[in-house]
């Protein structure tokens, strides 16, 4: 009976919270958690939604923390934090949060630079909708820096 309820007890925690490394990553876990349970009773599992990374350039380097949202499943609704341009891609660094509508994102490194490289829309960079559109972010003096629009804040 003892593996009954602890096993019970292991996938309710594990399918409806989530916890991450700082306050912000899981302020947006748990929203989207709220979001899910209030669409039809909905259960959440943020996957792996949170990922550690490195920004660094010959100018610096910091540690910060992305909430991938395409990670994110809800049972009552399939597409609940993505759409047909991405879904949100939350950096989080230093207790900032920013976001870009992403189709996907990777770490690439040239030379000392660690860039953090984000799929968009092609809406986003003049073209169509369906067209490829990569935006590259760099840590820069105590910043970020990109040539692409100013993200949202969340």
């Amino acid at each position: 009976m003892r593996a009954v309820v602890g096993a019970f007890i292991s996938v309710f925690l594990s399918t409806t919270f989530a916890f991450a490394a700082s306050p912000e990553a899981q302020e947006l876990i748990d929203r989207a958690a709220t979001d899910c349970r209030s669409f039809e009773n909905g259960e959440f599992d943020a996957g792996d939604a949170v990922t550690e990374i490195g920004l660094s350039s010959q100018f610096g380097t910091v540690e910060a923390e992305l909430v991938d949202e395409s990670k994110y499943a809800c049972s009552s609704a399939a597409s609940l934090y993505c759409g047909t341009v991405g879904c949100m891609l939350n950096l989080i660094v230093d207790g900032t949060v920013r976001a870009w509508q992403a189709t996907g994102w990777r770490l690439i490194e040239w030379g000392p630079d660690q860039i953090l490289l984000i799929g968009r829309d092609g809406g986003w960079c003049g073209g169509s909708g369906a067209e490829v559109c990569y935006e590259a972010l760099v840590w820069n003096n105590g910043r970020i820096l990109t040539v692409g629009p100013a993200p949202e804040s969340r």
